[in-house]
């Protein structure tokens, strides 16, 4: 029997009409798997059997918990400050959190609501990136934390509860903001490298990146989706000199 899969994203309502609604458009017509969208507020789009609304915070009361005590936290006032976004990323962990704990799902994938599916994007690419023996799929940066836009997990992998919860006791007892950042992505390799010492493999889909690459349009993803990070939301598509790998797809060229 094939791995059955999901994906998840997150996104308000202002995110929805700057990014979601493309992200979801290209993902409809793109994707084999369902989608599940978390939101702390209602967006205005119509559910059906390829994409669903999730009230993130009827679901996970402990996100809704973990911005309250911290929202008005001088430190969290930035906007521009990714590295001390505890507050601004803690809606992307809980939406994983409760997916993984919820989706029907063997592999469930996060992909980031600033993303563009250019190019059918089937089950088996899905499958061929992550490893039965492997917790998660991710995409690795030396020198740097990962870029966690795309993720895989691995549901079935027998230490994935263990490692959700490691990982969500970071929020619940405020112990994240012991770390020396406190976005997603440096917080999800805080977690994995104490796994990886406990023995539990994880996948590097991108070995070869570097620094402050853009590994995920690089990597074989780069082939079916663009990931407008950063200031690339307002331009639209990421810049032809974030590539370092050849791609033949016409959205390239």
């Amino acid at each position: 029997m094939s791995n059955r899969i999901y994906a998840v994203t997150s996104m308000n309502r202002q995110y929805y009409e700057r990014n979601g609604k493309t992200m979801l458009d290209s993902f409809k017509k793109n994707w084999e798997c369902p989608i599940r969208v978390y939101s702390e507020e209602k967006i205005d789009f119509e559910d059906n059997l390829k994409v669903k609304q999730y009230d993130l915070f009827e679901l996970e009361p402990e996100c809704k918990a973990f911005v309250e005590r911290h929202k008005d936290r001088g430190d969290q006032q930035n906007p521009l400050e990714l590295h001390r976004g505890a507050v601004r990323f803690a809606y992307k962990t809980f939406s994983i959190f409760n997916a993984v704990t919820n989706a029907p799902g063997d592999y469930v994938v996060w992909i980031d609501a600033d993303t563009y599916t250019h190019t059918p994007f089937n089950n088996d690419i899905i499958r061929s990136l992550i490893e039965p023996d492997c917790l998660a799929s991710y995409l690795g940066r030396e020198n740097n934390y990962s870029e966690c836009g795309f993720v895989i997990y691995n549901t079935q992998h027998p230490r994935f509860y263990d490692f959700i919860s490691s990982w969500k006791m970071l929020y619940l007892d405020d112990s994240l903001f012991n770390l020396e950042q406190w976005h997603d992505s440096f917080v999800f390799d805080q977690v994995r490298k104490a796994y990886e010492q406990q023995g539990v493999k994880f996948k590097n889909i991108t070995p070869e990146g570097k620094d402050y690459d853009h590994v995920f349009i690089n990597s074989v993803l780069g082939d079916y989706m663009d990931h407008m990070k950063g200031p690339r939301k307002n331009e639209g598509k990421s810049r032809k000199s974030d590539l370092y790998t050849k791609k033949s797809s016409e959205y390239w060229n």
